[in-house]
């Protein structure tokens, strides 16, 4: 599987996600809401065998506080980086797969760590804030998700 250079597209779309003179992306990587990937295979399956594929993963949870600063997570696919100052999230353009805008940022003195676990399908990522609230979302492979957590 091919590496998809999400640090390029990010570098290159800079300006438009509002990076400051100077400020450096350190890494960078797709991700999906928890559960996109087995979904997508399920619907690949399709009938019964997908049915139950796509039911075995999607399990109620409950979301962070509303005013927690996990809660300013946003949802759909995103390009997540860090630069030397802050962790980003910008949208997906669905046409070109391109950063489309910045979505969320948050300084890095907020962000307390960045965990990748191993995944068959995707990589889980759970990102906890400096105030104790965290979410989790999917890393999607081939993007070098492993790269973010380096940084906390």
């Amino acid at each position: 599987m091919a590496l998809i250079n999400v640090m390029k597209k990010v570098q290159k779309a800079g300006d438009k996600l509002g990076l400051l003179p100077g400020e450096e992306v350190l890494a960078a990587c797709t991700t999906n809401p928890t559960g996109t990937v087995k979904r997508m295979t399920a619907v690949q399956l399709g009938g019964v065998v997908g049915a139950v594929i796509a039911a075995r993963g999607d399990k109620a949870t409950e979301g962070p506080a509303e005013d927690s600063m996990a809660a300013a997570f946003p949802d759909g696919r995103l390009f997540l980086f860090v630069t030397d100052q802050r962790l980003m999230a910008a949208s997906v353009s669905t046409m070109s797969g391109n950063p489309k805008e910045l979505v969320a940022q948050w300084p890095k003195s907020s962000v307390a760590s960045i965990e990748v676990a191993k995944g068959k399908l995707a990589l889980p990522m759970t990102i906890t804030f400096s105030d104790g609230s965290s979410v989790v979302c999917e890393g999607a492979k081939g993007t070098n998700p492993e790269s973010l957590a380096e940084f906390f």
